[in-house]
């Protein structure tokens, strides 16, 4: 049987997909990142879904694709830009060669950059605690384990303190660089993440979990290592999903550009708004219940807000998705961002700019309640990649000066009148 590939392009049509057991009780653990609507047991239309792209291997014989809308090279700047990552022209230019077709290529290449830079400034020590049989006294010696044996008497166990690489940051790491390695990859690429692994042959096997980054606590010694293990989660978030207990195992990869997207537009405002950004801080007192119902107020969290939290100048939410949506052969702006956007306008008496990759037009739209403003703009990732990001922060430092005066009302690009 030849296999087939079903091959869908991001924010276009499903398709629909005949379906084994197997192949469907895999599909059934995949919507999360694929647009799935049932046409019974063993039928379904599958179709791309919230800035999702990449691929699943449902079973041997059943691949689903989703190809990016964007040119790969813009992703990869994209990418390298809200990650923070120390990428060269030369080696960008390496990474848009050989990730051409396959997101998996652009994270492993990514990764192994990464850990080059952190090989050039010294991976981190750190002490643990070591059980080991040596021929002299090192920490204290376990006279539990010196009973129970009695061979090797010129070996006295010990217990001790010691300064090495098998630091939690080292693990996760290598777990990281061996999921890669196992996954499809060039061979190009998979020639950088053996070099890279080859660094951490004293470090121990583990499998990177949510937990292990949880358990991360950033201070002066390891900070550095942040970009590599944000790029480290992005992979286990994306990468080598076990799906079917007893039946199919689907490997899976799906490059999450809504949070790319999000992520570039937070450290654009960062940069033109030094000292003055916030990212995402939630307001519970805002919205209050005054009579009846459960008591507790109703919180919101924006993605960014721009000068002091209780009383900003600006609020910024990035939406990766089309800005209008037809209707009755006409496009209309989406009424739940605006419902959303208004809410963060009332209750922080600040303007709001909704932010969003241009599809098709350029938008560039102003929308007025009561007195509060909405601005509504596109930004041309695909053409022009970073650099729209940046100059629509720039615009915006330039139209929302630190220090607005009253008269302004900050807002003459929307605010309380």
């Amino acid at each position: 049987m030849t296999p087939r590939v079903v091959e869908l392009r991001e924010w276009g049509q499903g398709e629909t997909v005949r379906l084994t057991p197997a192949e469907a009780a895999t599909l059934r653990r995949m919507e999360d990142a694929l647009d799935v609507q049932w046409l019974g047991p063993h039928e379904a239309r599958v179709g791309p879904r919230g800035g999702a792209v990449g691929l699943v291997s449902l079973s041997p014989d059943l691949t689903v694709v989703v190809r990016p809308r964007w040119p790969v090279r813009s992703l990869i700047e994209l990418a390298a830009y809200a990650l923070d990552l120390g990428v060269t022209p030369d080696l960008f230019r390496e990474a848009a060669a050989l990730a051409e077709d396959e997101p998996q290529d652009w994270l492993a290449l990514f990764l192994s950059l990464e850990v080059e830079r952190l090989l050039a400034q010294g991976l981190r020590q750190g002490y643990r605690e070591v059980d080991d049989d040596i021929p002299y006294v090192r920490g204290r010696i376990d006279f539990g384990r010196l009973a129970l044996r009695a061979e090797n008497p010129g070996l006295i166990p010990c217990r001790f303190s010691d300064f090495v690489l098998d630091t939690e940051e080292n693990r996760i790491l290598r777990g990281t660089l061996e999921l890669l390695a196992g996954s499809p990859l060039t061979e190009p690429t998979r020639r950088w993440i053996c070099r890279s692994l080859a660094a951490f042959r004293q470090v121990t096997l583990v499998t990177p979990t949510r937990a292990a980054f949880d358990r991360i606590r950033w201070d002066r010694l390891n900070v550095h290592y942040r970009p590599a293990l944000e790029l480290c989660r992005l992979v286990v978030e994306c990468l080598g999903m076990e799906l079917s207990p007893g039946g199919v195992v689907g490997s899976s990869f799906f490059f999450p550009l809504n949070t790319l997207f999000e992520k570039a537009v937070e450290r654009a405002l960062r940069e033109a708004f030094p000292g003055e950004h916030r990212g995402q801080p939630q307001y519970g007192d805002r919205i209050t219940v005054v009579e009846g119902g459960p008591p507790d107020s109703v919180a919101f969290r924006p993605d960014n807000v721009v000068g002091p939290r209780e009383r900003p100048w600006l609020v910024v939410d990035a939406k990766y998705k089309r800005p209008t949506t037809g209707h009755r052969e006409t496009e209309r702006f989406l009424s739940g961002d605006l419902y959303q956007a208004f809410t963060y306008a009332v209750a922080l008496r600040a303007p709001v700019v909704l932010v969003y990759p241009q599809v098709n037009e350029v938008v560039d739209a102003q929308l007025e309640l009561a007195g509060y403003t909405v601005h509504v703009r596109t930004v041309d990732i695909g053409g022009q990649g970073v650099l729209a990001l940046r100059e629509l922060a720039s615009g915006l430092a330039a139209r929302h000066p630190s220090h607005p005066t009253v008269g302004a009302q900050r807002g003459q690009v929307g605010g309380e009148r």
